[in-house]
């Protein structure tokens, strides 16, 4: 029988591997003259959170849409400047393909961003990339998340299918939700 690691081999493996993150991520904005003000935490990287999410099958001809939206300060991740919360919303909408997220696996997969230190627009980018992996092969699908205000800035980035070359079929950013896309996203609503 293979040895079980103990709850203490996995903090220290937590431990190490945020602090060989967060020494990358220090390295590499000194590459670009950012220096980080303040206190410095440790982070987890962008491959520590959840890699799996359920899905189930969708088999009805209508296409429907499907929209999913966090609680305020429900979706939290690490700022990789300072290592302080950045908190806000996530706004999940598709019209599905083939399949349909399962909302428990959904809802863990985005608490396990809660250590990650990452750019928000770079959360915003591989949620949906995840996202698309997962879903395989949605008529639509637009990632946004919204910031909580942070030193008098508020952030909202957003990701459409229909804005993404490589996906930008028949099959994919053909559906509007209240305007047709055209073959260039054209129509897109906000």
């Amino acid at each position: 029988m293979a040895d079980t690691p103990t709850a203490a081999d996995r903090l220290d493996d937590f431990h190490q591997r945020a602090l060989d993150h967060t020494r990358a991520s220090l390295a590499h904005m000194a590459r670009y003259g950012i220096e980080p003000e303040g206190r410095v935490a440790l982070f987890l990287p962008p491959d520590a959170r959840q890699q799996e999410i359920h899905r189930m099958p969708y088999e009805h001809a209508a296409r429907q849409v499907v929209t999913y939206t966090t609680e305020p300060g429900e979706f939290t991740a690490l700022c990789p400047f300072s290592g302080l919360p950045d908190s806000g919303t996530v706004r999940i909408e598709y019209v599905p393909g083939s399949w349909l997220l399962e909302l428990k696996s959904l809802k863990y997969y985005l608490m396990s961003w809660r250590h990650v230190g990452a750019a928000q627009e770079d959360i915003t980018a591989l949620v949906f990339e995840d996202l698309m992996r997962h879903l395989d092969d949605p008529h639509r699908l637009v990632v946004t998340t919204d910031y909580t205000v942070r030193g008098g800035i508020h952030t909202v980035c957003s990701v459409d299918s229909r804005d993404q070359p490589e996906r930008n079929s028949a099959a994919v950013g053909s559906v509007g939700l209240g305007a047709e896309a055209g073959p260039a996203g054209d129509g897109a609503t906000s």
